[in-house]
């Protein structure tokens, strides 16, 4: 791994480390305020179109779906396109080149 990406590797770690924290103070936060509402209403009566809408964990795991599915064909594209230039970016970086290089079509005389 270069210096460069385990500089990176670092930094999205820290950043993946930071949600993680969020976690617990975000679900102790919404237990005390659903305690609290609970306690002093007796009756929470449903919308009147309530089965039409989702429930908050089908529309988290709805919205994974789709996101996972968006970042898988973000990496294929990616992928294509960085194999695509590799013959440019292996020689600036000093690499061996994985894609063989097409050959210029020569004119008969």
């Amino acid at each position: 791994m270069t210096v460069v990406l385990e500089k990176l590797t670092d930094v999205q770690t820290q950043v993946v480390d930071t949600m993680s924290r969020v976690k617990e103070p975000a679900v102790k936060g919404v237990t005390v305020i659903v305690d609290f509402v609970t306690g002093r209403v007796n009756e929470i009566p449903a919308l009147p179109f309530a089965e039409k809408l989702p429930t908050p964990v089908e529309l988290v795991n709805n919205q994974y779906k789709f996101a996972k599915s968006v970042i898988d064909t973000q990496k294929d594209i990616a992928l294509a396109v960085a194999k695509a230039a590799a013959p440019i970016t292996d020689k600036v970086l000093d690499r061996k080149s994985t894609r063989p290089v097409a050959k210029k079509a020569t004119k008969a005389a």
